[in-house]
């Protein structure tokens, strides 16, 4: 809506000076006045004030003068009526509050980008906003975002996610992954190319709808699918062979007292105390209240499950722990990461590759 009512004023604009133009060259080459004679006598006769003739007018003058009323009132009164509708209708303060979004957009550091947020993408979305993730949304149509999501302020751009310039305008230049949540296979294909095409090195999950396509996707360059069918499948097995496991995965996720979540950290390189430690002298459960409950080591690429205590820690190992958000974010403080006052990644981060978490 907004994209329309810009190209509405543009089109007044532009017809305007078109009008005026086509005044101000008529009354200096039929009369051989000056400009801003010719200037005056375009604008007291297109704004109808009625003072009267700059000058005398020939016969030649007066018949271009009916043309130019019977041309240019509509169009002042087209471009005067857009101009008004755009103060009233509250457009102006759309437009200004979607600059300051775009700039906090351009800020954003090591961010997940959403296309499409009804369906699937409804849910990642909220385990985002739980899970204080920065992200930004891009939809062709975010009109329903403030009223799905009343008490939040969430980022968005409005746009085909599957054209190039609109995954710019989401920074996707320093996103760290990108989740394809749109209705059909052909949609999130597309998301696939492009944001591979922009990033090399970005991370792209995306639905699948039909699970013939699942290698297309893997061709172009996703990093990871998921078909809603399958792990519904899954999930029915599940409840059905191991409930009590099932019932305390669902308690953690939907808990609204608090957000338990089991999460990834990585250990980063530089700026960490924690290399070359061993889990026991670290002690996470009394610095932090988060248990370790794997590691994945960067020299053998393998999983540790429930390490013991004379595990050592290396830089670049990607911990998994579980604990509520608050501990996550104490974790990532400790770790060297710089914070703002919701727990996400500011821009100046010294160790972004370690820094952000990822939900299970």
């Amino acid at each position: 809506m907004m994209t329309s009512l810009w190209h509405r004023l543009m089109i007044a604009f532009v017809v305007l000076i078109v009008i005026f133009s086509f005044g101000i060259t008529g009354y200096m080459t039929i009369e051989g006045w000056g400009f801003f004679d010719a200037l005056y006598m375009t604008v007291i006769s297109l704004t109808t004030v009625g003072y009267g003739e700059t000058h005398e007018l020939s016969f030649n003058g007066r018949i271009f003068t009916i043309a130019l009323l019977f041309g240019g009132m509509g169009v002042l009164a087209y471009g005067i009526g857009t101009f008004t509708a755009f103060l009233v209708e509250g457009h102006l303060m759309n437009f200004l509050r979607g600059r300051k979004m775009q700039s906090r957009i351009e800020r954003l550091r090591d961010h997940f980008i959403l296309c499409g947020y009804q369906g699937e993408g409804r849910y990642v979305l909220e385990e985002l906003m739980k899970t204080k993730t920065p992200h930004v949304v891009v939809s062709k149509d975010a009109s329903e975002l403030e009223t799905a999501f009343p008490n939040e302020s969430v980022l968005y751009v409005e746009g085909d996610p599957t054209k190039e310039q609109v995954l710019g305008l989401a920074n996707i230049e320093h996103a760290r992954g990108i989740i394809s949540a749109l209705a059909t296979d052909s949609e999130n294909l597309l998301v696939v190319l492009s944001a591979r095409e922009l990033s090399p090195a970005l991370r792209i999950i995306s639905c699948v709808y039909d699970r013939e396509n699942d290698h297309k996707f893997k061709r172009v360059g996703a990093n990871g699918t998921v078909m809603a069918s399958y792990i519904g499948g899954l999930r029915m097995a599940s409840e059905a062979i191991r409930p009590t496991v099932v019932s305390f995965l669902d308690s953690m996720l939907r808990e609204t007292g608090r957000t338990l979540r089991i999460e990834e950290i990585t250990v980063p390189a530089e700026g960490s105390d924690w290399a070359g430690i061993s889990l026991k002298d670290i002690d996470f459960p009394t610095q932090t209240g988060l248990l370790v409950v794997a590691v994945k080591s960067l020299k053998s690429g393998k999983y540790v499950y429930n390490p013991r205590g004379d595990y050592m820690v290396e830089a670049d190992d990607v911990l998994i722990v579980i604990g509520e958000t608050e501990q996550i974010i104490k974790m990532k403080r400790m770790l060297g990461c710089v914070l703002d006052e919701n727990g996400t990644l500011e821009e100046e981060s010294r160790t972004p590759s370690g820094s952000a978490s990822a939900s299970s």
